[in-house]
């Protein structure tokens, strides 16, 4: 989506070569007013897709680890999270137990695995629902693939789990969807503005919820799903081992 000026008149026009998301399927985010709100906050926040632009995807992530690259992802976040809109808030912790709570009731032949899981992460689970922190505008599903390189600047797209919450959750989906090592994780906390062992441990609890939350996803999506089967929920069963 991007505007495109005609003398004095601002109008928003699709590209019809860019396939993406239908709005009209996006009914939580028009319902918020997040999609209308955004556009209309063009300087403020640029979802320009042109032909210019192309996936980073998760096999070559690692594009995002380089210096220049992770300022640009820096500041792009610092954007994102300093937006004031008025979207209801979410608590990825309450998402995990909804998801365990559907798992629980509806797919006895899941829960054991999904309870397993649960049981490995509840400290952390339970540090992160009761954290305190300012709450941020989060994408909340900043997968590599909707992580776009145009131009040289850094945009995201797929807008459809947009809420209010920890901004560290985009920062946790980014550095395990990319497969950020260490080093990459500390130089974007430091080019985001965060720093120190707390800054840390509080990342490291996202990045957890985020494998979590990947599990649960994925059993609750496809019933009887089995990590041989689905390579995605193998990856982030292991992830959660490791």
């Amino acid at each position: 989506l991007g505007q495109i000026h005609r003398g004095g008149d601002h109008r928003v026009a699709a590209e019809p070569a860019v396939v993406f998301r239908s709005v009209e399927r996006d009914q939580r985010a028009i319902d918020t007013g997040l999609i209308r709100r955004i556009l209309a906050a063009k300087q403020s926040v640029d979802l320009t897709i042109d032909g210019c632009q192309r996936p980073i995807d998760a096999e070559t992530g690692q594009r995002l680890a380089a210096v220049a690259q992770v300022d640009r992802l820096a500041a792009a976040l610092h954007l994102l999270h300093g937006q004031d809109l008025g979207v209801p808030v979410l608590n990825i912790a309450d998402r995990v137990r909804a998801y365990a709570r559907a798992l629980q009731a509806d797919d006895p032949l899941a829960w054991p695995q999904a309870r397993r899981w649960l049981n490995s992460a509840r400290q952390v689970l339970e540090q992160y629902r009761f954290g305190r922190w300012r709450t941020a505008l989060c994408h909340n599903d900043l997968l590599a693939q909707n992580v776009l390189d145009v131009d040289g600047s850094v945009r995201f797209i797929d807008w459809e789990y947009a809420a209010r919450g920890d901004a560290f959750f985009d920062l946790a989906t980014i550095v395990e969807d990319c497969g950020f090592g260490a080093l990459d994780r500390s130089r974007l906390l430091l080019a985001y503005g965060e720093i120190g062992d707390t800054v840390i441990e509080r990342l490291y609890r996202a990045r957890v919820l985020y494998r979590l939350l990947g599990v649960l996803w994925y059993l609750v999506r496809y019933r009887g799903a089995s990590a041989r089967a689905v390579p995605a929920l193998a990856r982030h069963e292991q992830a959660l081992d490791a």
